[in-house]
């Protein structure tokens, strides 16, 4: 099947090239016809990879080569979560992979390895964490970590809340608002439901795309925007947002003051996307500047009334909507974000008069309340005026930590 076929030629770049799998779908998926299908397997070996990973460790007794290894990882993933292609389908398609790959010596082990698959046979294992690390299929040592956070049965709950599909859209303030928003939907007969913090919930259909093409709304998680309320803007603060890429909390920002926003990202590439983001939604009071928000800024001392520091983190909150993360996580990149934030928290702390908020999309005490519990341990000047941990429930919230810090008077 030449769905099948493409769906392992986009997995073979991720997994072995390191490729993202947002930007090969959209690279080498040709149209409706076959993306649903193909994005859903592609998507789905990648979030259940740990799971994929257990079973095939009980059915071979030698790892294959990494070709293979994808190969089996594609077939076992479609013959437990795919009914719609019949069993002997998927073997006899991948067989036929695994010779267009030079692996024609392999194709007996292939098509043996996936006919004897057989899902009732295999147990998980007896230990209840090792069990949901396989079950949730989530790396174990996240898995420990999130249970010795937060007690079995929240991290259980979480970790197997399902994939919210519904996206979350805002109206932009310059050109509509959200009572005509929810006209215009009515209107076209498009469901939403209404969010806590200015938006809705709709599934992503031609009309939604058509709105956010032409600037009259943006798709913004609600977690995203309660960043962007918790830093309280007034018309007439200057606000830097430090980590900005791809710029929806700046455009945010900019719709609620009247000064300029300052937006700062590290790659020239990402600042382009912050102009696109911009552009489209005709925020001209956007200053868009590369800087290193681990290095010292001179120039920006003393200089914002508020900062948002939405630091780069390792994005576990947000795993079902960006199923690569967990391919290339440890826990000594943890350690090494959390001090990529630290330096970007104490940073910001010098360019600020009033409030920063610190936000991730991540779950981890290392990336979130350590982080903000050594800043004001060593800057004693900065309060800590509220924190949040969210926490993924399948209805819309994203895992995501929210810190608001004032300064002293």
């Amino acid at each position: 099947m030449n769905d099948l076929i493409l769906a392992f030629e986009i997995l073979l770049s991720v997994y072995k090239d390191g490729a993202y799998s947002t930007i090969e779908l959209n690279k080498r998926v040709d149209g409706a016809s076959n993306r649903a299908i193909v994005t859903r397997i592609v998507y789905g070996v990648l979030q259940k990879d740990v799971q994929l990973e257990y079973y095939l460790s009980k059915i071979v007794s030698k790892r294959p080569t990494k070709t293979i290894v994808v190969l089996l990882k594609l077939g076992l993933y479609c013959l437990v979560y795919i009914n719609s292609i019949p069993k002997y389908a998927v073997v006899d398609s991948l067989v036929d992979i695994c010779e267009k790959y030079g692996k024609r010596q392999l194709k007996g082990f292939v098509n043996a390895t996936l006919k004897n698959f057989d899902l009732n046979s295999i147990e998980l294992p007896k230990d209840k964490i090792e069990s949901l690390s396989v079950s949730a299929s989530a790396p174990l040592w996240l898995v420990k970590k999130y249970v010795k956070e937060y007690g079995y049965e929240v991290s259980k709950a979480f970790l197997n809340a399902p994939v919210f599909t519904k996206e979350h859209i805002r109206p932009n303030s310059r050109r509509l608002t959200l009572e005509q928003l929810k006209g215009k939907l009515d209107e076209k007969g498009v469901d939403y439901t209404s969010s806590e913090v200015g938006g809705v919930f709709v599934d992503n259909c031609a009309f939604v795309k058509k709105l956010c093409e032409t600037g009259e709304i943006t798709i913004q998680s609600a977690t995203s925007m309660a960043a962007v309320a918790a830093m309280e803007i007034k018309e007439n603060d200057k606000i830097l947002d430090l980590c900005s890429a791809p710029g929806g909390k700046s455009v945010l920002m900019s719709e609620l003051t009247k000064e300029s926003v300052t937006a700062c990202d590290i790659h020239e590439h990402r600042l382009d996307l912050i102009r696109a983001y911009a552009f489209r939604m005709g925020a001209d009071n956007i200053e868009i500047l590369y800087n290193d928000g681990c290095e010292y800024n001179n120039s920006f001392a003393d200089k914002f009334d508020k900062t948002l520091c939405d630091a780069p983190c390792s994005g576990f909150g947000v795993v079902g909507k960006k199923p690569d993360i967990y391919l290339e996580a440890s826990p000594d990149k943890i350690e090494h974000l959390s001090e990529i934030q630290y330096k970007i928290l104490t940073n910001a702390s010098k360019y600020t008069k009033k409030r920063i908020v610190y936000s991730t999309c991540t779950l981890l005490r290392e990336e979130n309340y350590n982080v903000v519990g050594k800043f004001v341990k060593y800057n004693p000047e900065w309060v800590v005026v509220s924190h949040k941990q969210y926490l993924p429930d399948g209805k819309g919230t994203d895992g995501f930590f929210i810190a608001v810090l004032e300064k002293k008077i």
